[in-house]
């Protein structure tokens, strides 16, 4: 007659058993359909697990990114919330930015003045920004700032010799009804 295997067990029984002799499953045509029905839903379970799994680490992949996204433009919204109100669009800045013999020095290159200048210098490092306040920048001028000059929250003086710029951000009133922004990643 032959041989095949229990649908229970997976071992090898003779093909006319009714009953199997390693783990005694009944191997009626009922019991053998259950069986079936059994793993068939135990492959949807698993299938199911795997797409929720799946599902899950695109959901995380997805809170992460946007995690990263609030986390990289908070601080686009904490520059901004310190520039004027009342002033619904920014115009980009011509503005160089130069550091010498531990000062800043700040080109105003457009056609108009800045007022209300806000300078902020960005580390990588815990200290994170420092910021310092100038009434004007002339069209046309620079402004020099001694880098001690700047602080942050906490009242800590930016150190050239201890500290790296990451990030020069400007942000000004204008005398074109908008406010001006400036930003450079520092090399």
């Amino acid at each position: 007659m032959g041989t095949e295997k229990c649908p229970f067990c997976g071992q090898e029984i003779d093909a006319a058993a009714t009953k199997c002799f390693f783990c005694g499953a009944e191997l009626s045509e009922e019991s053998v359909h259950k069986r079936l029905e059994q793993l068939q839903m135990q492959d949807l379970r698993v299938a199911r697990r795997t797409s929720n799994h799946f599902l899950i680490k695109v959901l995380v992949i997805l809170i992460f990114v946007g995690v990263i996204f609030f986390y990289g433009t908070s601080g686009t919204r904490r520059i901004s919330e310190i520039g004027v109100s009342g002033r619904t669009s920014t115009v980009k800045l011509r503005a160089k930015v130069t550091f010498q013999e531990a000062r800043f020095i700040v080109y105003n290159n457009d056609s108009f003045d800045w007022k209300n200048v806000k300078l902020e210098i960005i580390t990588p490092s815990v200290e994170g920004r420092f910021g310092l306040n100038v009434p004007i920048i002339l069209s046309g001028e620079t402004y020099k700032a001694e880098a001690v000059k700047f602080l942050n929250e906490d009242g800590i003086r930016f150190d050239p010799d201890e500290m790296e710029p990451r990030e020069f951000w400007i942000l000004c009133d204008t005398s074109i009804e908008a406010s001006g922004s400036y930003l450079t990643d520092w090399k």
